[in-house]
């Protein structure tokens, strides 16, 4: 068997992937350019291996069994969810909110809310705007400043219709594949920065806005409404992973970044129009987008 390795770091937490699968392999590597810092020499902490047999992957975590799959389209998929999961438990010097997060100029704009609610694609469909990506799931917040890291992780998509403009294309990646599921072909992508789009890992953006999305399939337009700041700290305080090890740090935190950021609830039934709507919100006048590409992102909104 010929394993391939490679050692990565995350937010100063060493990493190693061994694997016998050479596309896997290929593929991790491409997909984690923007996100990840070459290792600073030290014993990597957490180990993932990924091995190939007659049958299934099977994906361990320092050596324990984590799952196993006959597909290979969502290794990337478990391997990152587990190196999340591996952030939250050793790293304690960050807060991670689970909230996409874009940037004009030095200042962001937060999304902040649970799995459905339309973080991605407000993410996704804001990047043809013109405003810069940070992240679309994991935000991390510094603790002495309250400024927001990039955290440029891939955002995943089924289908293969084109979720940006070609002029936002030139600087992101579109890593296609077709992979069997069941009996039928299915057509996946990752979309991911490169070049320009690639923020330096000492970029910090203050917050500006914190808008709280949610996804309402039965409204036809979309509205966005001031949020009272004790709400606002209550909702938030719901969408940090790491809450539990921070005690009161973590409220006082919440409380001083809701304080000096204007916050909004947003009804979204509309793509083009809650765009519109953060754009009036940011100071920016409503731009144009390639007709069809918002489409395209709105009829993935339920698996984003």
């Amino acid at each position: 068997m010929n394993l391939l390795s490679t050692q990565f770091e995350l937010l100063s937490l060493p990493f190693e992937l061994t694997t016998n699968d050479r596309k896997f392999f290929n593929e991790f590597i491409k997909l984690n350019s923007a996100l990840v810092s070459p290792p600073n020499g030290h014993a990597p902490v957490v180990k993932y291996s990924v091995i190939k047999n007659t049958r299934y992957f099977s994906i361990r975590e320092n050596g324990r069994f984590r799952l196993r799959t006959t597909q290979r389209w969502p290794l990337y998929i478990y391997v990152m969810m587990g190196v999340r999961d591996s952030l939250y438990l050793h790293v304690k010097d960050y807060l991670f909110l689970h909230s996409g997060a874009i940037a004009r100029g030095r200042k962001a704009l937060l999304l902040p809310g649970p799995s459905g609610s339309g973080k991605s694609t407000l993410t996704l469909a804001l990047l043809n705007y013109g405003y810069k990506y940070i992240t679309d799931e994991v935000t991390v917040i510094t603790p002495s400043s309250l400024e927001v890291m990039p955290f440029q992780r891939p955002i995943y998509l089924y289908e293969w219709l084109p979720p940006v403009s070609s002029t936002v294309k030139e600087n992101f990646c579109l890593h296609r594949c077709k992979e069997r599921w069941r009996k039928t072909i299915q057509p996946w992508q990752f979309v991911f920065p490169q070049g320009e789009a690639v923020l330096p890992k000492h970029s910090r953006f203050e917050v500006e806005w914190i808008i709280f999305p949610r996804y309402n399939e039965t409204q036809k337009g979309s509205h966005l409404r001031p949020m009272g700041k004790a709400e606002a700290v209550f909702t938030l305080m719901q969408r940090y992973w790491n809450i539990p090890s921070l005690r009161d740090w973590g409220l006082k935190a919440c409380s001083e970044m809701v304080k000096r950021a204007e916050c909004y609830r947003l009804e979204t039934g509309d793509l083009r129009e809650a765009c519109e709507l953060v754009q009036g919100l940011m100071g920016r006048v409503s731009g144009k987008v390639e007709a069809g590409v918002l489409d395209n992102i709105w009829q993935r909104k339920k698996f984003m």
